[in-house]
């Protein structure tokens, strides 16, 4: 059997090539980098070079079919946002080989703030109070109060451009329209947490909850420590009975003071918590196909980037005790027995992504998903 993961710039991407090969999978990673992070790894026998899904979404997608076809692939996987390109083109992929996505109309739904937040009504958990924003009027409403709020764009990723109670100074700098709309969101204090599951036709397969200790800035998580709460699974299990999902799939929270979890947002693609079944790779592939086995839960060792960790959280940290110590106990998700090339390869994926940043006059993060995200424009035409 044959995979093509996507998004090979991603630590996600290597995690899913390690474990397909564990399995005894042939692996090939894509990506429109030239130089990212999976391509160096023993797991990887085949790199497929792609071009950028958001420039031209139907070059992208005649470029895959192109390649599933000349590698004979039998499953393509995504981790990154080209989940979004995928699943749009996807009816041109299904004759040749195993989509594993949504419908492009549910995925659609759950990457919008402001959508996902009307399907969790009622459910087991909900969303802070949310409102959609699509004209400046509706943003100067919330001018007197905005220190009660949140607001982010209805498309983004990393935290990027969030303003957690902002000033009106901040406030009146946003300017949501009907293409580029924003949501104003409750502000909840609590405790950060995150999840990771994967679902087949609404059915549970693998789920892990976990605390993102340590953040590069505001936005991804770099420390991975592993939670249990009873109301995430069951949630996840609701959502599986209500959408009939089927791939991978990450939910941002908030524990409250008083315990109370708050789902914040959706996202419809791998997360960082598939580190977290790095010890039981042939259970974690088997998750895509076995609907007899339980279902997969992770390990209880928390997992880091540990380069990250030096880099953007050693500084603020340096002189606390506490943080040597959750240092030590992790396992690096990058640094695996074996398999060292992806190590010091994220010296040349981060210069590449640095080198498009200058380009693009625009920050790191920006440029890490410049070519592949997707912020709601129509995908019949160019990006």
């Amino acid at each position: 059997m044959h995979v093509l993961i996507l998004g090979a710039r991603a630590p996600a991407c290597l995690a899913w090539a390690l474990a397909f090969a564990q399995a005894g999978w042939t692996v090939s990673v894509g990506d429109s980098l030239n130089l990212p992070l999976s391509r160096f790894s023993r797991a990887a026998q085949h790199f497929v070079r792609l071009p950028p899904p958001r420039r031209d979404p139907q070059a992208w997608i005649e470029a895959l079919v192109t390649a599933i076809q000349a590698r004979s692939i039998d499953l393509v996987l995504p981790t990154c946002e080209e989940v979004f390109y995928l699943t749009h083109g996807r009816e041109a992929l299904i004759p040749f080989c195993r989509v594993l996505t949504s419908d492009f109309e549910l995925v659609h739904r759950l990457h919008h703030k402001g959508r996902f937040a009307a399907i969790t009504r009622n459910w087991v958990l909900t969303v802070p109070e949310t409102h959609l924003l699509v004209d400046r009027q509706a943003l100067l409403r919330f001018g007197d109060d905005a220190a009660r709020w949140v607001f982010k764009p209805a498309y983004s990723r990393f935290a990027s451009q969030t303003l957690i109670r902002p000033s009106i100074q901040q406030l009146v700098e946003i300017e949501p329209s009907h293409a580029q709309p924003w949501v104003a969101q409750r502000f909840v204090q609590g405790r950060e947490l995150c999840s990771f599951s994967i679902l087949i036709n609404g059915q549970l397969r693998a789920h892990g909850c976990y605390r993102p200790r340590y953040r590069a800035g505001r936005g991804a998580g770099i420390y991975f420590q592993p939670e249990a709460p009873k109301h995430v699974r069951q949630f996840l299990e609701q959502f599986g009975r209500e959408t009939c999902y089927t791939g991978q799939v990450g939910f941002d929270f908030i524990q409250d003071h008083a315990g109370r979890i708050h789902v914040l947002e959706c996202n419809p693609r791998a997360t960082s918590g598939v580190h977290l079944f790095d010890n039981q790779c042939e259970k974690l592939v088997n998750s895509l196909s076995d609907s007899h086995m339980p279902v997969l839960e992770p390990t209880a060792e928390p997992r880091m980037a540990a380069l990250a960790m030096i880099l953007l959280a050693a500084p603020q940290h340096a002189l606390n005790a506490g943080f040597w110590r959750d240092y030590l106990r992790a396992y690096d998700v990058i640094a695996k027995r074996g398999d060292f090339w992806p190590l010091a390869a994220q010296v040349l994926t981060l210069g590449e992504i640095g080198i498009r940043a200058i380009y693009r006059r625009c920050g790191f993060l920006a440029a890490s998903t410049a070519d592949i995200e997707w912020n709601g424009q129509d995908l019949g035409e160019q990006g």
